[in-house]
Formats: C-alpha cells, structure tokens, sequence
C-alpha cells in the first residue's frame, strides 16, 4: 500500500494583503503530477483545506478542481478531514454520497466513529475538534482539555478497530512538541491546545495536518506533512513537500518527502537599497520581505525596490539590536546634563555611540536653542 500525505492547504490564502490563489492553483497540480508519477494507491488531506470558514467562490471552484482531478479523473480514493480554519458544516456536505466515488470528506465529528476499509487497512478520519464539541458528541463530562478530547476519540477507536489490520488514523492537532509557524492560526491562549503523543498509541501511521513545518516533530509513526506553500516568512527557510508513505501489513516500509517547487518562492532579501537595485539576481519576482541595511532617512524605498522587485511584500529597516541598559536611579539620571541624556538615549534607539561630530552638532544645536530662551 503506497499513499501520499499532505496537509494545510488553505485554499483562499491572502499573505501581506496578496492573494495565493494562482500560487495554490500551481501547486496543487503539481500534487497531482506527483500522485501520477508515484503511482500511489490514495491520498490523504489531514485539514485546513480552506484558509477561511467563509472562503472566496474561486477558493471553492479550486477544491473543486483539484478533487475532480485525483478523485474522478485519476481514480484515487481521497481521505479528507476538516481543520480548525475550516467551517465543519461547510466541508461535511456531500460526504455521504460523495463516498460512493472513494471521495471520504469527515468534516464533522461523528458519535460513533467507523472505519474506512481500504487495501487491507482500516483508515479512520478524525477532524478537528475543540473540548466541548468532544464532551456534547460523546456525553463524556470528564473531557476539559484537548488532550482530554483527542484521549477520548482514539480510545473510542482503539475499542472498535480490527489489530490484526494496519491502522492509520488522520487528524488534525498540535503534538506537543512540535515546531510551530507565523501562519498557523493559534488553537487557545498558552499552551493548553497541545496534546500527547500518546494519545496515538497502537496506530501504524498518523497523518496529521496544522503544524506548517513538515519536520515539526520527530516520530517513528507520528508525521505532520506540512503545508505545501510558504505561508509566513517565518518559513522562509523551509523546503515543502507531500509525504510518500509505503506500508507493508501493518510494517512501515518507508516515509519519504518529494520536494515541491512553487511558481514564485517566499524569501527574506538582506541589503543596501543601491546594492539591490543595481545588482537584481534572478528571482525578483519571487514574494519577498527585504531588511534595508541602510542608515539614516530614504527616500521612498518601497517604490524603488518594487520597480525593480514586484512582488515585495514587507520591508524592514535592521537595526543593532538595543544594548539591555542597566537600572538608573532617578537621583543619578537628573544629576545628568542635556547632552549626555541625548547620547544615552541616542546609544538606546541605534545601539551605537554619537560620533564626535554629532557631538559638536548637538552641543551647537543646543547652545542655540538655550541661547534663544535667554533671549
């Protein structure tokens, strides 16, 4: 049995106020050419399938698409759940039937959970749930936490399922743990959305989506697949990809990841604003925040650097990080005159010393200035 894994889609992105949807268009299909060349036996979509619970007509028109694509044209059973930006209403519609093409949608938590049987394995697809959906679905009271809740579910499981058949759960949570992202939506306040990875005991392998990371965690049967675009430049650092997992009875052969190349990659550019605009490399078009190594004031950056770099999405200016300043007392700091508060407050803000000749600027500036109170 030979499967990809892959997660966090979020149809409908906007990143910096820039739509991702020709970016996710791109990708998407490049999934598909994927499926085709691996020649796997299904695919697995562990949440997030929209960025929204309320998502854009063409966000839709795309799952849509993509669905039509590896389910009916390709003939790939598809295993999907839904993810904590989704609306569960929204993507449970149509599951019923849908199943009757291999299409398994689970959007909504359901009471008694039912396997999937498919190629000898029992897949059991668990979508996103918050505590008190979990305490109301199963009439449990003792359920107060989201480790509580996922406890709870994969208990339920573990009652019902055959062991002598490979078992493959899909969810979608946040194993503590695991290396989060800008772009993924928090759960709860600290870090009380975490849950164990216990909670995952017996299963053969787990598909889980949230984490945008695709290494979040390290586990012989626990893998997150990441999501298969940049969605903060957070992540600029990341490599995307789909998992492709084969299974052999319930043995785990292999886990691999086959790389995907965007349409236009998220980068992080460091420079001079002249070295940039002189010297553009290829890839200026890519999305890209750029950090201005330049000091003192410019004039319209952001205008110049799109001339030249399109797809500029953020733009800092870097600066020495600021020196921890010990504590003063209020006697000691009033006890200071004019000039040596600025140079203290200026070392502050820049981290660097005033120059002798600021010095002499500043003392002329402020003789003058007392020169006309006198006056």
């Amino acid at each position: 049995m030979k499967f990809l894994h892959t997660a966090d889609w979020h149809l409908g992105k906007m990143v910096n106020g820039v739509s991702m949807l020709v970016e996710q268009e791109y990708i998407l299909a490049q999934i598909g050419r994927i499926a085709q060349e691996e020649q796997v036996d299904g695919i697995i979509i562990a949440g997030d399938l929209y960025d929204r619970s309320v998502p854009p007509a063409d966000a839709v028109t795309l799952l849509n698409d993509i669905l039509m694509e590896l389910n009916v044209r390709l003939g790939l059973p598809v295993f999907a759940i839904s993810g904590n930006h989704d609306s569960a209403e929204r993507v449970n519609f149509g599951s019923a039937w849908y199943e009757k093409s291999g299409l398994h949608i689970q959007g909504t938590l359901a009471r008694d959970l039912a396997p999937i049987e498919w190629c000898g394995a029992q897949v059991w697809l668990v979508p996103y749930h918050e505590p008190a959906v979990v305490r109301a679905t199963l009439e449990d009271k003792s359920v107060r936490s989201f480790e509580d809740a996922m406890q709870a579910v994969t208990a339920g499981i573990r009652a019902k399922w055959d062991e002598t058949k490979p078992q493959i759960l899909v969810g979608h949570a946040f194993v503590a743990g695991g290396i989060p992202s800008d772009s993924e939506r928090q759960l709860a306040i600290g870090n009380v959305d975490r849950v164990s990875t216990d909670c995952f005991d017996g299963f053969d392998y787990v598909a889980l989506g949230h984490l945008h990371h695709p290494h979040a965690i390290h586990h012989p049967t626990i893998f997150y697949a990441g999501s298969p675009l940049k969605y903060s430049f957070s992540e600029a650092q990341d490599k995307k990809s789909v998992r492709i997992v084969t299974m052999d009875g319930k043995d785990l052969e292999e886990v691999r990841e086959r790389f995907l190349e965007p349409l236009h990659d998220l980068r992080v550019v460091e420079g001079y604003l002249a070295d940039l605009l002189a010297n553009v490399a290829p890839g200026n078009e890519d999305f890209l925040q750029i950090n201005l190594l330049d000091e003192g004031a410019l004039v319209d950056p952001m205008g110049q650097l799109r001339a030249m770099y399109p797809n500029v999405l953020h733009l800092e200016r870097v600066r020495e990080k600021l020196a921890d300043t010990a504590f003063e007392r209020f006697e000691d700091v009033v006890k200071k005159d004019d000039l040596e508060l600025f140079g203290q407050f200026f070392a502050h803000v820049s981290g660097k010393e005033l120059t002798e000749r600021q010095v002499e600027i500043m003392r002329e500036t402020m003789d003058l200035v007392k020169g006309g109170e006198d006056a």
